[in-house]
């Protein structure tokens, strides 16, 4: 098992630290060299997962029969690029994701529902979690 995880505030690096301590591992970071802080950042953040945008990731590649955890911010109710072109050169069905979220609308069933729809299947936790 290997975290990777992607973040703009920092809440998902940490939320990926604690899991991959769990699993006696190292936290991945999914970087995409774009400075997202900020007012103009959080905008242009939004923007660009609304629209489904793909940017170039950097990061470890996993081996190609390692299960993951992913952990990333919700943008717009999508992914954010980086994470959308992880998820495109790796593949969903070997993922476990694990969005996380500043805004309210994971409070209820129905933003719950959204992030089951960006990410294409049931999502479930590991046993050991």
């Amino acid at each position: 098992m290997q975290v990777y995880y992607f973040t703009r505030t920092g809440r998902s690096k940490k939320v990926a630290e604690e899991l991959a301590e769990r699993y006696c591992t190292k936290a991945q970071e999914i970087a995409d060299d774009v400075d997202w802080q900020g007012a103009m950042g959080y905008l242009k953040a939004g923007y660009e997962a609304f629209k489904k945008e793909t940017r170039p990731a950097r990061y470890n590649k996993p081996a190609a029969d390692e299960e993951l955890i992913l952990v990333f911010p919700v943008w717009a109710g999508a992914f954010p690029p980086a994470v959308r072109s992880f998820l495109e050169r790796e593949g969903r069905a070997k993922v476990i994701c694990m969005p996380t979220s500043m805004g309210s609308k994971l409070n209820d069933r129905e933003g719950f529902i959204k992030v089951i729809d960006l990410v294409g299947k049931t999502i479930t936790a590991p046993a050991s979690i």
